[in-house]
């Protein structure tokens, strides 16, 4: 028998995801500043006392949605990411990328491409900047002196490789992936200037 604390917090969750559920709804029909708590409680079915009781107002959902996925793409990229790129396995770990991306598409496409929310696309291009310059500053192109001879600092190359992949993603998302995430992963691979080359045996 479930605890009576076990019982509430899955309620909360419950009506947490019927109010974000119910605001993502509305930001695919029309802009942010024409979507009001009425709105959000009528389509979620809860009254507004039940809304103010998790959000103080519409931006706190926001913020509250952003530091959510936020912190699940850290986890996914910082954690499991970073253990597939110490292996050398770049394939693998842009495939959890794009899996975590295709799991949430709807929310991803109205954040990045429908809408474009301010300041969640900088925050995840910060964290995808971290991981690339972290990747770079530990491997080579084909030598450790490979990066020093075309004069591409760290940061420059993550600059180009999270515009890159940030504007992939956004095209894929925005066009209903039409690819699998693996097969996607392969070409972005493909397409990198800076990959490692194979050592040849």
């Amino acid at each position: 028998m479930m605890s009576n604390e076990v019982k509430v917090d899955l309620r909360v969750q419950r009506t947490k995801k019927l109010i974000r559920n119910a605001f993502v709804e509305l930001l695919e029909e029309k802009e942010l500043n024409k979507i009001t708590i009425n709105a959000i409680t009528t389509k979620a079915e809860i009254n507004r006392v039940t809304f103010y009781l998790h959000y103080k107002d519409i931006n706190d959902l926001i913020d509250s949605m952003l530091n959510e996925l936020i912190a699940e793409l850290e986890k996914v990229l910082l954690d499991k990411l970073d253990r597939a790129y110490k292996t050398g396995d770049e394939l693998s770990s842009l495939i959890l990328l794009l899996e975590h991306i295709a799991e949430n598409s709807r929310i991803y496409k109205v954040l990045l491409v429908t809408k474009n929310i301010p300041y969640f696309t900088p925050r995840l291009m910060d964290i995808l900047s971290a991981l690339i310059i972290n990747n770079t500053e530990k491997k080579s192109i084909k030598d450790p002196e490979d990066f020093l001879k075309m004069n591409i600092p760290s940061d420059i190359a993550a600059w180009y490789g999270t515009s890159a992949m940030i504007g992939t993603i956004s095209m894929w998302v925005g066009n209903d992936m039409p690819y699998t995430p693996k097969f996607l992963a392969e070409k972005i691979i493909e397409l990198n200037p800076f990959k490692p080359e194979k050592n040849n045996k």
